[in-house]
């Protein structure tokens, strides 16, 4: 039996591919052929048939996958046993990607299952020279990039700074667009360090009506997340957004401030609320997982790594890409040559 298993918080989604072998043995020959830089559209749509047949011959719902963020039936999706990590190279202690390139193939199968709940991967040419895989691991690049990649994260959304399709009809002004989902791919994870999540539906339960109300307010103003070279601003905008009958959040502990006064005590609210214990889960990705998270109803953070971080090549490491609407995906400022690497 090929089991899909909702988690037991009911904002989950669990899918257990079994064999770790399975994806990696049937893709890894048409891989080769294509380079991921460049071509990346076409392994995602490789990846995503193989994907496809094998949970179709396992009768189960696809819709679960293609409509999970448009369903919001679930915040997030953990994938298990999708490629194997006994031949991975060393934890890179940079962020610069490895020389062996075993690990483009959990790159390859991440952009696939990004690619299997309807969305596009794709970069910023201003976040780690736009590459489209992000190293996440403990970095000695310097001072600043090692207390970054190894202190706990506190509650965001990713590209805070962006914007959500629905709001503008189109991009002629080049802001920088949000992506709807974010994937991780897990290759190592000694220390158990988990993914802390936040539920947008939680924030609607138990905040207030009038600070929700508050936080619906365009008095918000953000800049760019510090992964990135270049600094983009954004100002007038809600922390929680309404577009039909969908809720949406934005939201960064350092990088989001209030511009009213009302503002600014909706915001101490809102981080009182994700400062109490209770309302924070830990997901733990192992080696060989992947988990896809919706960007738009859920804030995520990470443990503290200052005291299981040792740069000996067995750190933690994950792989992170964003995925776009098609709406999301038209409406970024794209490189002509590149398709998938947004010019900010």
């Amino acid at each position: 039996m090929f089991p899909i298993q909702e988690n037991a918080n009911g904002r989950g989604l669990e899918i257990d591919f079994k064999s770790c072998s399975l994806l990696q043995q049937k893709l890894e020959k048409q891989l080769s052929l294509y380079d991921q830089e460049t071509q990346p559209y076409v392994i995602s749509e490789l990846v995503k048939q193989v994907i496809r047949n094998e949970i179709i011959d396992k009768k189960i719902d696809l819709s679960l996958i293609e409509n999970f963020e448009e369903d919001e039936r679930y915040d997030w999706i953990l994938f298990k046993n999708c490629f194997d990590t006994s031949f991975m190279p060393l934890t890179p202690i940079n962020d610069t990607p490895p020389e062996n390139e075993l690990w483009k193939i959990p790159a390859a199968i991440l952009m696939g299952l990004i690619s299997s709940t309807g969305h596009k991967v794709a970069s910023y040419k201003g976040e780690m020279k736009g590459r489209l895989a992000h190293m996440v691991m403990p970095a000695l690049n310097n001072e600043v990039y090692k207390s970054r990649s190894t202190k706990q994260l506190m509650p965001h959304t990713e590209i805070v700074n962006g914007l959500w399709p629905e709001e503008i009809f189109s991009n002629n002004a080049g802001y920088c667009i949000a992506p709807n989902v974010f994937g991780l791919a897990s290759i190592r994870n000694p220390a158990k360090c988990a993914t802390r999540v936040w539920y947008l539906e939680g924030i609607l339960k138990s905040l207030p009506f009038s600070i929700v109300r508050d936080l619906m307010r365009p008095e918000f103003s953000t800049t760019s997340q510090s992964s990135f070279d270049v600094e983009h601003n954004l100002e007038g905008v809600s922390v929680i957004s309404q577009f039909g009958d969908r809720m949406s959040i934005r939201f960064s502990y350092s990088k989001l401030r209030g511009d009213t006064i009302r503002a600014k005590n909706a915001l101490k609210r809102l981080k009182e609320y994700l400062d109490d214990a209770n309302n924070v889960d830990r997901l733990v990705v192992e080696p060989g997982q992947v988990l896809i998270l919706n960007n738009r109803t859920l804030l995520h953070g990470r443990d503290d790594l200052k005291n299981d971080s040792f740069y000996d090549g067995n750190d933690r490491w994950l792989i992170r890409m964003y995925g776009f609407s098609h709406d999301g995906w038209k409406k970024l400022p794209k490189k002509e040559h590149l398709q998938h690497v947004a010019t900010l």
